[in-house]
């Protein structure tokens, strides 16, 4: 069963997906920051239940703690506003779930009972490929994201100014992509498109893209997690931007699995690109997204936190 928090039903439609592939003899109440909330008193009514907490705390927080319902909500006055998020975050500290799945979760706050969750991957996995056609890929680095963090806007800044220097032609368009790789001699091709939330593009089309590219990047957004972590490491080599100590179910090691940014993205993008060791991080990465896919990541991580509890 799942239960929203919101006494009119509002529930994040990607999170309440998640929520139905769980198999839970425990109600779920999946909360993410919902416009308008009001309290759902049948929550009252629980004995036991799941916290299934995907909320994101704006791309410019910096914080270095976890934010957790029932423990420190109130130090979030401008996020968390009004009496009714008060009455949730009373419920939870006075009806601890028997499960905190936490998104934005730093590793210093995991327990037994407070765990990390992530995005799910939702595609079937695609051919591996050998070191001769990964090292053959046309694009170097592909960088696909939408406005909800000014980073990604300096980023794809950044890709423009740094090709004066680097040589590189630059793709910012998927409409002109068939004929940019065929026209363009550069063997330093790289991808940047901001796709809008009213411009969506199938994720066909997106992971054509991805498998055809050595890098993908995915930036923070409003959280450190992003629905990008799970398109990104699916058939290249993601480069990623969430802070190091955020805890995962299965973890992203820089140069192991992924890359991760630090300082300045493009910098280290380029260093990312001059590794000799591109193509076993690219299997390690398939190797481990292939943990995350949406019945691998139910049955093998989730079900069983619940089911111990």
């Amino acid at each position: 069963m799942i239960v929203s928090p919101d006494v009119n039903g509002d529930m994040d439609g990607s999170v309440l997906r998640i929520a139905r592939e769980i198999s839970s003899p425990i109600p779920i109440v999946p909360i993410t920051r919902i416009e308008g909330f009001k309290f759902n008193p049948q929550l009252l009514e629980l004995d036991k239940y799941i916290l299934l907490d995907y909320s994101e705390l704006w791309w410019n927080t910096n914080n270095t703690y976890t934010h957790l319902f029932g423990k420190n909500t109130t130090d979030y006055p401008e996020i968390y506003k009004g009496e009714e998020w008060i009455k949730f975050d009373n419920f939870v500290r006075d009806n601890p779930p028997q499960v905190y799945f936490k998104r934005e979760l730093f590793k210093k706050d995991v327990t037994d009972k407070i765990v990390p969750i992530d995005y799910p991957c939702w595609t079937s996995p695609y051919e591996v490929h050998t070191k001769e056609q990964f090292d053959a890929r046309p694009i170097n680095c592909f960088f696909y994201w939408g406005r909800s963090s000014e980073n990604r806007v300096k980023l794809h800044s950044d890709i423009w100014k740094r090709s004066s220097s680097n040589g590189a032609a630059i793709c910012d368009n998927l409409f002109y992509l068939n004929a940019f790789l065929s026209e363009e001699q550069s063997k330093n091709k790289w991808v940047t498109v901001n796709i809008a939330h009213y411009s969506r593009q199938p994720i066909e089309t997106i992971l054509a893209v991805n498998g055809i590219s050595k890098l993908s990047v995915s930036m923070k957004g409003s959280g450190n997690k992003c629905f990008r972590d799970s398109e990104a490491s699916t058939n290249a080599i993601m480069i990623m931007e969430a802070h190091p100590n955020i805890a995962y179910a299965y973890e992203w090691k820089h140069r192991v699995n992924c890359f991760r940014m630090y300082d300045e993205p493009i910098d280290e993008i380029e260093e990312a690109l001059r590794n000799e060791n591109l193509y076993d991080i690219y299997l390690k990465g398939v190797e481990n997204i292939d943990k995350y896919r949406i019945n691998n990541y139910i049955n093998n991580y989730i079900n069983p936190l619940i089911n111990n509890a």
